[in-house]
């Protein structure tokens, strides 16, 4: 049966009012609603019962870990978030705080940047760093911070206080403003500048800088820089170390100083010399104090150094650097020569250890590289200048290419450059007569018919060069330094200057005829240097000629026990680190083990050299 148009209105209006009210229930049911969440990020748990609670008192605490900050909400209010190797620098008041934080999610999510092998990244997991968020897992942050700047105290010798930096991991206190609230993180006091410090992290890291309040006068503020990285300080300072920096010589307005080997592998060397140099370098005179709270950050030396230079040529222009392979071994080094030093000085200078950004064409591979993009700061080397003018640094010869330490000059009639030259003209004509005397030596021959089966002419001819070289252009010292193991030379001639020494001295001195002249008559004749002092060569020095050159060219040293042996030549200090007793190439005065340095010849060897007669050098 049809129904009537009654029936049929009845019913539409009973359907869509059913439809409503289904429609109704789902939008209203809270269960429904939240079908689409998930149940275990929003939690109510059960506090600690507080003291003065009621037995029904909970705490609700929503935690939103399928959310990040982007859609909750930022950093806290006042607390400025940093990104993996961020250095931001500001100025910072005494009395005041500036507060920052690395996110989780940039700590444990995609945002987290770490350098990896090749094969590392090829099998890391997208969604490995979300899982160790939500797992537990911890991962380290490396905080640091340099003072570039801080303020100068109108009291005199006073040294404005040290920054600190304030770590926390808990979200209690995003930013202290009181001193309890400080008082509940970890504080770490600035070390001459610098500060470092690592947390395992397990969510949000806070952390930041505290100005100390300055009682007095004052001017300027502090600056700083500050970073957190997943991978390594940014900043870092190595002054328990020993140093990086090797004090060669000096004269009275120069120094030439050299890093240790940068390889001790020879194949290596090659590919180190095409690359960036790796250090820069900052000199101080110890008399001034504007480093001073700063010696372990290198922003801060940067600004307050007063020479420095840099790998990439900036500088104060008065020092030029390179690479060098001179020393034993012939392995990479970075040499420093510095000019315009003030006489009679005590000086510090440090290295600091940088990462080229060269080369670098994609993003990611930039921000691998600026890992450690603050620098390593290394201990400072000391070293000093002489008084006087009559011995003059040289380097960079032609034959003598080992050679660089202070010889004795004039610098009215040379300078550095032509003094350096004057000296390797003279010993490449040396050379030149002990080669015409090789020639005698039937070299080219089996090795059954040589003179040693176990050395050669080149052994020799490379030897003798060694000895030459060394005895020819000898270490000259201040006469008037304090050492005891140099030799006085040329004690009546007069200084450059026209000045001699006193006359009671001379008196007393000329009695003993090897203080009289200089070890070569050349030096005297044609340099005119002057009083000085000679630190001698090392006795294995002359020896190795012996060992290594046939016996028929007549060359042998002096017997330790020869009393003239004490004039002509000394012996090495056999504790390692010791004092340096002799010279010989690549000799250093910052004071290293000789194990690194050079190869002794054996007692057995030595012990049958027939050392009966010496030659005049």
């Amino acid at each position: 049966m049809q129904p009537g148009p009654l029936q049929s209105r009845l019913a539409a209006s009973l359907s869509a009012s059913l439809t409503k009210f289904a429609l109704f229930l789902l939008l209203s049911s809270p269960r429904l609603a939240s079908a689409t969440e998930s149940p275990i990020d929003n939690v109510v748990r059960l506090a600690e019962r507080l003291e003065g609670s009621g037995p029904l008192d909970i705490t609700y605490e929503p935690d939103f870990a399928a959310f990040d900050r982007s859609i909750i909400g930022r950093a806290p209010s006042g607390v400025t978030a940093l990104l993996d190797n961020d250095h931001p620098g500001s100025n910072i008041n005494p009395g005041n705080i500036m507060c920052y934080m690395m996110e989780k999610k940039t700590i444990f999510g995609r945002d987290a940047v770490t350098v990896r092998s090749p094969s590392d990244t090829d099998s890391h997991d997208d969604n490995e760093d979300d899982e160790k968020s939500k797992t537990g897992n911890t991962r380290t942050v490396y905080i640091s911070a340099n003072t570039c700047l801080q303020p100068s105290l109108q009291k005199k010798d006073a040294l404005a206080p040290q920054l600190k930096l304030y770590v926390s991991t808990s979200g209690n206190v995003f930013c202290p403003t009181t001193a309890a609230e400080l008082s509940k993180m970890k504080q770490v006091e600035f070390s001459q500048g610098a500060a470092m410090y690592s947390v395992n992290a397990t969510g949000d890291v806070y952390f930041g800088i505290v100005a100390p309040n300055i009682t007095g006068n004052y001017t300027d503020t502090y600056n700083y820089e500050i970073a957190a990285s997943l991978d390594d300080f940014y900043h870092r300072y190595d002054p328990e170390n020993s140093t990086e920096l090797l004090w060669i010589d000096s004269d009275s307005n120069s120094v030439l100083l050299v890093s240790r080997n940068l390889t001790d592998s020879t194949g290596e060397s090659q590919t180190i010399l095409k690359e960036p140099l790796p250090y820069d370098i900052f000199i101080q005179n110890n008399n001034s104090d504007s480093i001073i709270g700063l010696q372990h950050s290198y922003c801060g030396l940067k600004k307050r150094a007063e020479l420095w230079g840099t790998s990439s040529g900036l500088g104060s222009g008065l020092i030029s650097m390179g690479f060098t392979t001179r020393g034993p071994g012939g392995f990479v080094k970075q040499q420093f020569y510095l000019e315009g030093l003030n006489a009679s000085s005590l000086y510090s200078g440090i290295l600091v250890k940088t990462r080229s950004t060269e080369n670098s064409t994609s993003s990611k591979s930039q921000r691998a590289i600026n890992v450690g993009g603050g620098g390593v700061v290394f201990k400072a080397t000391n070293f000093t200048t002489s008084g006087g003018t009559n011995c003059k640094v040289i380097t960079n010869l032609e034959f003598c290419n080992e050679i660089q330490w202070a010889v004795p000059g004039n610098d009215k009639n040379f300078n550095n450059t032509a003094l350096a030259k004057k000296y390797d003209d003279y010993a490449k004509a040396m050379y030149a007569n002990f080669e015409k005397a090789l020639m005698q030596i039937p070299c080219e021959v089996s090795s059954t018919s040589r003179y040693s089966l176990a050395k050669s002419c080149n052994d020799c001819k490379e030897a003798y060069k060694q000895w030459l070289c060394t005895v020819a252009l000898p270490r000259c010292e201040d006469v008037a330094s304090n050492s005891t193991i140099g030799i006085y030379r040329n004690v009546n001639q007069a200084f450059p200057n026209g000045t001699r020494l006193p006359e009671a001295q001379r008196k007393e001195l000329g009695q003993t005829p090897a203080y009289n002249a200089s070890r070569n008559s050349w030096i005297d004749t044609m340099i005119m240097p002057g009083p000085y002092k000679e630190l001698l060569p090392c006795d294995d020095v002359c020896y190795a000629v012996v060992q290594s050159c046939p016996a028929a060219i007549g060359f042998t040293c002096p017997q330790p026990n020869n009393p003239s042996f004490n004039y002509s030549y000394a012996r090495r200090n056999k504790n390692p680190g010791g004092e340096v007793t002799c010279n010989f190439p690549g000799e250093t005065r910052t004071q290293i083990s000789l194990a690194t340095t050079v190869l002794l010849p054996t007692p057995l060897i030595l012990s049958v050299l027939p050392l009966v007669m010496w030659l005049s050098f």
